[in-house]
């Protein structure tokens, strides 16, 4: 179940700012795209299709055993899951190779997932 901050803001993302959304992802660009297209080689998965999809699913990306685990055992990719995963990754999949610090700002949280939704986050 979301928290009460965590639903005010993503209530607040969903309204949509499209260019503060694309900001917060900036954090994640150096890792991730979006982009199916894009050619950096970047140290994380490609994350076009990632709401509802299965975590450590794609192909092409060498996954930490700790995080395929987690898809094995269920881990699905949904607002919620994003959100504690970025929240603070190691807490939630001890063993990711997720070197994000943990990120305590709900609203931050809450349009980084806004923009994986808005730019083609689902399957």
């Amino acid at each position: 179940m979301l928290s009460a901050s965590l639903l005010a803001a993503v209530s607040a993302a969903a309204d949509g700012d499209a260019v503060r959304e694309e900001r917060a992802f900036l954090r994640c660009y150096s890792c991730h795209t979006v982009d199916p297209d894009e050619t950096a080689t970047l140290d994380g998965p490609l994350l076009a299709g990632i709401l509802g999809r299965r975590a450590a699913t794609r192909s092409g990306f060498d996954y930490s055993d700790a995080l395929r685990a987690a898809g094995e055992a269920g881990l699905t990719w949904d607002a919620a899951t994003l959100d504690r995963f970025i929240r603070d990754p190691q807490a939630m999949v001890p063993g990711t190779r997720m070197s994000l610090p943990p990120l305590d700002d709900a609203g931050l949280r809450a349009d980084i997932v806004a923009y994986l939704a808005r730019t083609g986050g689902g399957p």
